[in-house]
């Protein structure tokens, strides 16, 4: 079938943004994202998360005639692929009707300078971290590692049952190693997830916790610093 249309939030309420189905075909792909720094091959950050953001953009008219800032979160120490990111330029949207630049004010910072900010002002810590993870990825990202699928197995079974599924009706692995993503998991320890709040909540589909908590004291979470593969570069 076609591509999904995506759904935007603004102030006005939710927006759905239609695909253009005069100018493609119908297609499956029937294939998992690939582990690549190409957007074309590794898809899912393009489809799921770029276009996303690009769409928001060009598909509202309250920015038609302004300067519209677009901040992201991109650190140089992630990866090889972001060192060479600029810190301001204009973003892919920008054009007559609108002027938009991209900026990305921790560019330059460490893992410990974003944690410490969060620390100061009290915000609670993403639920990946929470739960162990080392970056903010999907819980079933292409990227992650055999201890990730290990522990994905041991405390959200049915989804990585469902992925194993995919893989036996695609004819293709997840790992390059063609191996699938349950035997990946076998014999190896999960993380040890003692945080409840944070599972409860990775299983909602409805964001219910405090952006900001003053009520309790900050805690590092148990993804920080850690290097257990789990997310794109």
């Amino acid at each position: 079938g076609y591509s999904r249309p995506q759904c935007i939030e603004t102030p006005d309420g939710l927006i759905i943004a239609e695909r253009d189905i005069q100018r493609s075909t119908p297609a499956t792909r029937l294939r998992f994202p690939q582990q690549s720094p190409s957007l074309k091959t590794r898809w899912c950050s393009s489809a799921l998360k770029i276009d996303v953001g690009r769409r928001a953009l060009t598909n509202q008219r309250r920015f038609d005639g302004k300067k519209v800032l677009f901040i992201t979160g991109e650190r140089r120490a992630e990866s090889s692929n972001r060192f060479n990111y600029l810190q301001l330029e204009p973003h892919t949207s920008s054009c007559k009707k609108r002027q938009v630049d991209a900026w990305r004010p921790v560019l330059e910072w460490s893992e410990e300078q974003v944690w410490e900010i969060l620390a100061k002002h009290r915000v609670t810590a993403p639920v990946p971290y929470r739960l162990g993870w080392g970056r903010s990825s999907c819980l079933t990202c292409i990227y992650n590692s055999a201890r990730i699928w290990a522990t994905i197995k041991h405390y959200f079974p049915e989804r990585i049952h469902a992925m194993a599924n995919y893989e036996n009706r695609f004819g293709v692995t997840i790992s390059r190693k063609r191996i699938n993503v349950l035997d990946l998991s076998q014999n190896i320890s999960p993380i040890n997830i003692t945080d409840e709040e944070a599972l409860l909540q990775a299983v909602n589909p409805v964001y219910t916790l405090p952006v900001i908590n003053m009520s309790k004291e900050w805690v590092l979470p148990g993804g920080a610093y850690n290097r257990e593969k789990c997310g794109s570069d």
